[in-house]
């Protein structure tokens, strides 16, 4: 099979090369289509050349102006796929990595030679591209109809697209919606736990990993951390990551008086220093206001740590509610400070069922899903 990846985010995200090297394990030829800005990107997040079933294109054709003028920038990517791709190979099958920036292109080539195509839809595809491109969205509803099938990374996002659009778009593509979540470093199954050593009481040891920002939300974790304490809790946070609010964050738990009890590691890259701070604490807590999906979440239950995550985002519908952990409405410390303590109670079950649902999340079984469609029969 010779396989189309139109990937206009591939430089910024190596998540996209993880599936394509697992991809290249089968007999899939794969071309790696990549739209940029300069020549300074080229080459970025390449695999090495041992990897001989792939060849990428990345092609300096995109301009500031773009984001204003969408059918030129698609007349673009088309003109040059047929003309660095198309002019000596037959390509079967395309992936669009993403529903505005790479499916308009996909539904063209539909159009022109009957190629099927999948489609991802992402976090920006929604909450920007169709939420302030009305005048886009007619062409969206036919790249989506036109789609073999439609790919979100979490049953919550893909409840929050399907809710948005048209009942009679809505009834022609339900059936051809999946959802495949992304998975995580090699490095976490291959280092992951049988059984993580620990049992908590009035002691907990809380975790926090992202960017201090709004929508992390950090600070409503600070304010649950004191009203844990104020119910007897010897409660503590470890915080890994920068951001905005950082500063304001550390003022917060002066204020609280839990400026002891919280410790701030900054931005760190080095995954045996995360892996050895993670496995010192007990609960990991991200009650963010969007999350598409969050891999980190995933990392925490491989280390056997049960999670907290917020309703109707990320991982929120992947398990049942007391399985891995809980989900939480965001703005509401004292329903997270709740289900701490029932983490508390059930927690060996809870961890041990972290580190079993986390083998799931292993990329050759997210190549495995997508190959499934790409040769599946009409």
């Amino acid at each position: 099979m010779e396989l189309l990846h139109i990937c206009s985010y591939y430089i910024g995200n190596k998540l996209y090369a993880n599936l394509i090297k697992e991809l290249s394990k089968s007999e899939i030829n794969q071309r790696v289509f990549i739209p940029i800005k300069n020549d300074r990107f080229a080459g970025s997040n390449q695999l090495p050349s041992e990897y001989k079933t792939i060849n990428y294109y990345y092609k300096n054709i995109l301009k500031r102006y773009d984001r204003f003028f969408y059918f030129n920038k698609t007349r673009k990517q088309m003109d040059e796929i047929e003309r660095s791709i198309m002019s000596d190979s037959k390509i079967d099958f395309v992936h669009a990595h993403t529903l505005f920036s790479d499916g308009g292109t996909a539904y063209k080539l539909h159009q022109k030679y009957g190629i099927n195509y999948i489609v991802n839809v992402r976090n920006t595809d929604i909450n920007v591209f169709y939420k302030y491109g009305v005048h886009l969205r007619l062409f969206m509803y036919k790249v989506l109809l036109n789609a073999k099938a439609i790919i979100f990374l979490s049953h919550a996002y893909k409840k929050q697209t399907l809710s948005v659009l048209p009942s009679y778009i809505l009834n022609q593509i339900e059936n051809k919606c999946y959802v495949i979540p992304n998975g995580i470093h090699d490095y976490w199954h291959e280092n992951s736990l049988i059984q993580k050593n620990t049992s908590i009481s009035k002691k907990v040891k809380l975790l926090f990993i992202g960017s201090i920002n709004k929508n992390k939300n950090l600070k409503t974790v600070i304010q649950a951390c004191q009203v844990l304490k104020s119910r007897g809790y010897n409660v503590s946070l470890d915080v890994i990551g920068d951001g905005p609010l950082e500063m304001h964050c550390k003022e917060l738990s002066n204020k609280l008086n839990m400026e002891k009890d919280i410790i701030f590691h900054g931005y760190i890259t080095d995954i045996k220093s995360i892996t050895r701070i993670m496995d010192n604490c007990d609960i990991f807590v991200m009650p963010s206001f969007k999350e598409t999906f969050g891999l980190v979440y995933i990392e925490a239950m491989s280390r056997g740590i049960p999670v907290i995550y917020s309703e109707g985002q990320g991982i929120d519908g992947f398990f049942k509610n007391g399985e891995v952990g809980y989900s939480v409405d965001p703005r509401n410390s004292e329903m997270l400070c709740n289900v701490v303590s029932k983490i508390i109670i059930n927690y060996n079950n809870m961890s041990q069922n972290c580190l079993k649902r986390a083998n799931e999340f292993q990329w050759n079984s997210v190549a495995d899903k997508f190959k499934k469609i790409y040769l599946a029969k009409e």
